[in-house]
């Protein structure tokens, strides 16, 4: 009997401490996010060591799909495999049209001509990233002519896509959220732009509560400071989330939460937003302040995602409007804002079940791709027909591909050299070469016939070449015989796909 009474005591304790580790492990308050920029290796790594709990970012179907039936997967398959290996919870916006699908100019962001367009589309991302991606955000602050193919903000319009799209989610990936696009918070009522709230309270009337799991937001401060009152500047402020919720839950959709998918203020505010413009120490205690305010009134806000931390490369090309809200300067430096970010971010601390099942799956992986079987990349200076595609990059002459590979720390740490695998189609120079991390492989490429079929080739790596994180490889074309350096034929043309680090 005591044996039975000691038992129940100890099971009880059990169970007391892992609530309480439960609870210390739990964030309080909405988890925090970055909305990222083209989102490179060095991006991610940032945002996990400041302590973000979530990435968003844009998978643009114009660079996805730019030709019907013209599948490009690179960047989102590394954003995919770095917010894995960082532990990031990773949330993608599905929008931006490419030249086939609207009959709209690119300058805008436009709705396609058919639905069904863009509904295979989404189909196709949820379907590859299965159980990878928390959620999917459809479109981008439709109550503006600007992200509705400059045509006047249509609210039923938008649900019609919204909830076609959300089939579409559900039907490949069941577990993902699907999230309405972010409105933009504005005044106007007129051809260029729609009041959001009664954007809002149109997509609501027209059934879109039962196309969404999330309400998208994005309650930007403006100039003024995060605990603006509601009520203040006709509502040009963050609190104007407020009005937001209070339509959720007159439309009795209170169970549903809201995520801010994207905020923040501007430290260069340019022509007539130049009022927005807060100093870089403001810029920095406002974000802090507004994750304060969300953690002690707002329990529905889940998300608050701040815009924004462009990759390296995406710096250089961003205007000067984007920049301005950045959590980084031109020269890519850390503004102070990040810094008080850190002090500050819950992060997301993984329990010691995810880490342990972490470990034992870099213990047993022994595969990383770094270019998907489905991924073709052209490199070279001539454009030819099927089964080639269009330069990498649409650049002639396009002469290196780069790309990435996360390998945790476990993979390397057993001993013997690796593999990297790939496939290649036409190779007719001895200059061309494989690098990682910056060091050349040998031997170069094989050459082979001009069948334009595919053969395969194995490397080895050196295992101390790899480093845990983050590994870039790439591969270079050499120039044709000097005799063809005259013609259109200057460097050489091949076609690589299925890329493998393997041990």
């Amino acid at each position: 009997m005591n044996l039975r009474r000691w038992a129940w005591i100890g099971a009880a304790l059990l169970v007391a401490v892992m609530v309480a580790a439960w609870r210390e492990l739990r964030p309080s308050g909405p988890r925090l996010g970055i909305h990222t920029l083209a989102a490179d290796a060095h991006a991610l790594a940032l945002a996990a060591e400041t302590g973000f709990d979530t990435v968003v970012e844009l998978f643009s179907w114009r660079q996805i799909e730019p030709t019907r039936d013209e599948w490009h997967w690179q960047h989102p398959d590394e954003v995919v495999a770095g917010a894995a290996y960082h532990g990031l919870d990773l949330v993608v916006r599905l929008d931006q049209h490419p030249a086939w699908a609207a009959s709209a100019p690119p300058t805008v962001n436009a709705p396609p001509d058919d639905l069904e367009d863009y509904a295979r589309f989404v189909a196709q991302v949820a379907q590859r990233y299965r159980g990878r991606v928390r959620g999917y955000i459809i479109w981008n602050e439709p109550n503006l002519a600007l992200e509705w193919g400059g045509r006047p903000p249509d609210p039923v319009g938008y649900t019609r896509l919204l909830c076609r799209a959300y089939r579409a989610v559900k039907e490949a990936d069941p577990s993902a959220l699907v999230v309405s696009a972010g409105l933009a918070s504005t005044n106007h009522n007129d051809a260029e732009a729609m009041d959001d709230r009664l954007y809002l309270e149109a997509m609501l009337q027209a059934g879109a509560g039962a196309c969404f799991d999330v309400l998208g937001a994005h309650p930007y401060g403006f100039g003024y400071p995060p605990d603006d009152p509601r009520s203040a500047h006709e509502g040009l402020n963050m609190a104007r989330i407020e009005d937001l919720r209070d339509r959720m839950v007159a439309y009795g959709l209170a169970d549903k939460p809201i995520w801010a998918t994207e905020m923040g203020w501007t430290v260069a505010g340019e022509g007539d937003h130049a009022w927005h413009t807060v100093t870089l120490a403001q810029q920095a205690a406002y974000l802090v302040a507004a994750l304060e305010r969300a953690q002690r009134e707002w329990p529905w806000l889940e998300l608050l995602t701040i815009w924004n931390l462009p990759g390296l490369e995406a710096i250089e090309r961003l205007p000067g409007e984007f920049l301005g809200y950045s959590l980084v300067d031109p020269a890519g430096e850390p503004r102070p804002a990040l810094a008080a970010l850190r002090a500050v971010a819950p992060g997301r601390r993984a329990s010691l079940w995810e880490r342990w099942q972490r470990w034992v799956s870099a213990r047993r992986q022994t595969r990383y791709v770094v270019l998907a079987p489905d991924t073709v990349i052209h490199l070279g200076d001539s454009e030819f027909g099927r089964p080639w595609r269009p330069l990498y990059g649409a650049r002639n002459p396009s002469t290196v591909w780069q790309g990435v590979v996360y390998v945790p720390a476990a993979a390397l740490a057993r001993p013997g050299d690796w593999r990297l695998s790939l496939r290649l189609m036409q190779v007719n120079t001895p200059d061309n070469y494989v690098w990682v991390n910056g060091r050349r492989l040998e031997p170069a490429l094989p050459g082979e016939d001009f069948s334009g079929s595919w053969v395969s080739v194995t490397l080895t790596v050196p295992r101390a070449w790899l480093r845990p994180g983050a590994n870039d490889i790439a591969l270079t074309v050499g120039r044709t015989l000097p005799v063809l350096q005259d013609t259109p034929f200057t460097w050489d043309d091949l076609q690589i796909k299925d890329v493998v680090l393997w041990r």
